[in-house]
């Protein structure tokens, strides 16, 4: 006689119990794909904290208090570091008349002069030049590299300094007025507003024809083109006399 069979069902077998290689795996770490998330979420991270960055420096620019001239001058200064390009009037890059331009614009100057020359003119028709004597921060200077056309501007920082978009250093810099700037530099400035730099609030001074004097070449609205990429250096020339003995 046949015994009969008996079959166990599945859910009463008894597992083996996990082999040394099964042990091994479920102890492992997480594993490249755990690393290679744990990187991504690293990179965002740090991403965020970039543009948190940003979001501090366009607060600085927007803290800007004062007069218009005051205003101006905080909004070059958050500008510093930013790179020089041709043409450029922000909002990150920036050439001379454009980080000028952009400055006052913000500052609450409705203006649309974007050239050197065209901002000095600007400050000619309104009766706004000074002289270089009597700067005060926020006034624009203005330079010739060649004898020639206005073909640089900068914005009067106090203490001897301006805040320019330079194109020998290739981003917008701070700079002391040395001696090889002011030999460059136009006997008379352009204060964009009445108010600008007038800390006591006095009046309006009636320029006289002495302040609002043109340079010897009328400056144009295209400012001429030198060998020197839109004019400056910040290296003093060196001149080598030949020996005569």
């Amino acid at each position: 006689m046949t015994e009969p069979t008996v079959s166990i069902s599945p859910a009463y077998r008894t597992s083996a119990p996990p082999s040394p290689t099964e042990s091994r795996r479920n102890t492992r770490g997480p594993g490249r794909r755990g690393v290679i998330k744990l990187l991504l979420a690293l990179a965002f991270i740090a991403g965020a904290l970039v543009g948190l960055g940003g979001l501090a420096s366009a607060k600085a620019s927007s803290d800007c208090s004062g007069s218009v001239a005051e205003r101006a001058v905080c909004q070059a200064a958050a500008q510093k570091g930013d790179p020089y390009v041709w043409g450029g009037k922000g909002s990150s890059t920036f050439d001379c008349s454009g980080l000028t331009y952009y400055a006052y614009r913000k500052a609450g100057l409705d203006w649309s002069y974007r050239t050197a020359a065209g901002q000095y003119s600007y400050g000619v028709s309104k009766g706004r030049t000074v002289s270089t004597k009597d700067l005060r921060p926020g006034d624009l200077i203005f330079f010739n590299w060649d004898g020639g056309e206005i073909d640089h501007v900068g914005i009067y920082a106090g203490n001897g300094k301006m805040i320019h978009a330079s194109s020998g250093r290739r981003k917008v810099v701070e700079t002391k007025l040395n001696a090889y700037y002011r030999s460059h530099m136009l006997k008379s400035a352009v204060r964009p507003t009445s108010g600008s730099g007038n800390s006591n609030g006095g009046p309006k001074k009636k320029p006289t024809a002495k302040t609002t004097s043109k340079p010897s070449s009328k400056p144009s609205t295209k400012p001429k083109r030198s060998n020197r990429p839109h004019g400056e250096s910040d290296q003093i020339p060196v001149v080598i006399v030949p020996y005569a003995g």
